[in-house]
């Protein structure tokens, strides 16, 4: 549905259509919303359980924004924010007028969707603090020599990544489901642009997305709405768009595969008595497919059920030596232009012995581990097949996926977990940031009527469309020693290998 897409689509909107002069009402209670003349948006959640407020400045940047010609810099210019600017000279300024504030859990992330930066204060010093991320964010130093210093800091930590298990595996994942930009997905980014990074291509970072139209602010706390944003229309006001708007690639096909690929992980930390594996396919993207993203999370809570059909077809495959329901389990997490549906396994490594009665393979209380003659790669062939031709078809299937738990049943259940979100100021905050950057904040606004709205048609329609009679990957997770005995089968059996040499894109 989305061949006629340009090729590109615009990040930036440089004006906006509607400018709020009084906040606008929301469905939650002490949650507001307000929108500068300059695009910069504006979110205030009042609290006074305690004197503190949390100051959030959000950039929709990071991994999604990237090019294999500027991927880094989104990383490497997070960690020079706090390096100084027009008003704190150098980090030892930065982080006295941080600590004179009072801050708690001060930080800065930067993520697939977002860069974000945050602390909490008093709240009667809380247009100091909006004043501070604004020199923070609007005039960073960069100085040449800071940016020596701190590119040697970032690529210890891409370097640290390419020899962490959990970074290869998800590296080969990526690489194998988004093929024509895997570096969307790599916030730590390239060492290759790490290390030729100056203050000037700094600056165009800063010039394209750190700018009004692509960031919100999110304040928290024992606050008074107005003022926060007479606060913020005063501090951030003359922040000025530039005057081309950068464009943003469409998402990635959601058909990345011709036919599915098996790989094998060899991870130095798992136990020869377990094999780990999961399947892969292209979910929906929160940028164009946000309608599909609320059938997606009724499916995932109904494919997560311990005791649904989903889980009881796995067990029920005595052959698999899934221990219990626990053990088996789908996912889906909204992205901009990520998305991805996964299914997941622990299979025990057992021979066909007697069985075990209080086994001690860390799985707690089970009384009888299950046995098969099947070997690891048997059984992880295993694994895809009763995906495939069982459980999938199961969940197509209105009358049985729905046959244990009613779909009100678990739209309560998201409703429930909304509520606990928005428990307090930071919680609440945190969560619009997240969807804000992924989705829009409209998105967040509107999430419960919408959710309310899914049936369970639109959730067949959901496994119809992104699910059934799709390809994906599957990723065997298994031992050093698993593998010695089995290196043979695995690449007889169509699995290619991962490592760190061929999983990440940059190598």
């Amino acid at each position: 549905m989305f061949t006629n897409l340009k090729k590109t689509i615009s990040l930036i909107f440089l004006t906006s259509v509607l400018t709020f002069v009084f906040a606008e009402s929301t469905d939650i209670p002490g949650l507001y919303r307000y929108k500068l003349d300059n695009g910069l948006e504006l979110f205030v959640a009042e609290n006074d359980s305690a004197p503190l407020a949390y100051i959030e400045i959000a950039v929709r940047a990071g991994a999604v924004t990237q090019t294999p010609q500027n991927a880094g810099l989104f990383h490497l210019y997070e960690h020079m924010m706090f390096k100084g600017n027009e008003r704190y000279a150098d980090q030892d300024a930065f982080t006295d007028a941080a600590n004179e504030m009072g801050r708690i859990d001060e930080n800065g992330t930067t993520g697939v969707d977002r860069v974000n930066y945050y602390f909490t204060i008093p709240s009667s010093l809380v247009r100091r603090g909006l004043e501070f991320w604004s020199y923070a964010i609007r005039t960073p130093k960069l100085d040449e020599s800071e940016l020596e210093n701190e590119k040697a800091v970032v690529l210890s930590e891409i370097n640290a990544d390419f020899t962490d298990p959990a970074h290869i595996r998800s590296a080969a994942l990526f690489k194998t489901m988004f093929p024509k930009s895997p570096w969307r997905l790599s916030p730590s980014g390239d060492p290759a642009v790490i290390k030729s990074a100056t203050p000037e291509t700094l600056r165009e970072i800063q010039k394209n997305y750190y700018i009004p139209s692509n960031s919100a602010i999110f304040v928290g706390g024992n606050v008074e709405h107005d003022e926060v944003f007479q606060y913020v229309k005063e501090i951030y006001s003359d922040w000025k768009n530039p005057d081309e708007p950068v464009e943003f690639e469409e998402p990635e096909t959601k058909t990345p595969l011709l036919r599915d690929k098996k790989l094998v992980f060899v991870n130095a930390g798992a136990d020869d008595a377990m094999i780990q594996v999961g399947y892969y396919l292209r979910g929906p993207d929160g940028q164009i497919d946000a309608a599909d993203t609320y059938a997606a999370d009724v499916w995932t809570k109904l494919a997560g059920d311990p005791n649904g059909v989903f889980a009881a077809t796995f067990v029920s495959e005595e052959a698999l030596c899934i221990p219990e329901s626990n053990y088996i389990g789908a996912s889906y997490p909204t992205r901009r232009a990520s998305g991805l549906i996964g299914f997941y396994a622990a299979m025990l490594n057992v021979s066909n012995e007697p069985p075990v009665e209080d086994s001690n393979f860390g799985f707690g209380s089970i009384e009888t581990v299950r046995t098969s003659n099947l070997s690891p790669v048997e059984k992880s062939d295993l694994f895809l097949s009763v995906l495939k031709r069982k459980a999938i078809p199961a969940m197509a299937n209105k009358d049985k996926f729905f046959k244990d738990k009613s779909i009100s049943f678990v739209i309560q259940q998201l409703e429930d977990s909304r509520i606990y979100e928005l428990e307090s100021a930071k919680t609440i905050l945190s969560s619009l940031s997240f969807f804000w950057s992924s989705c829009g904040s409209d998105y967040f606004f509107s999430y419960d009527k919408n959710i309310a709205k899914v049936s369970e048609d639109d959730v067949v329609n959901f496994i119809q469309k992104y699910i059934q009679n799709k390809n994906g990957a599957l990723v065997v997770s298994v031992s050093p020693g698993v593998w010695k005995n089995y290196k043979k089968a695995f690449l007889n059996h169509g699995y290619e290998e991962i490592t760190a040499e061929n999983a990440f894109w940059q190598k």
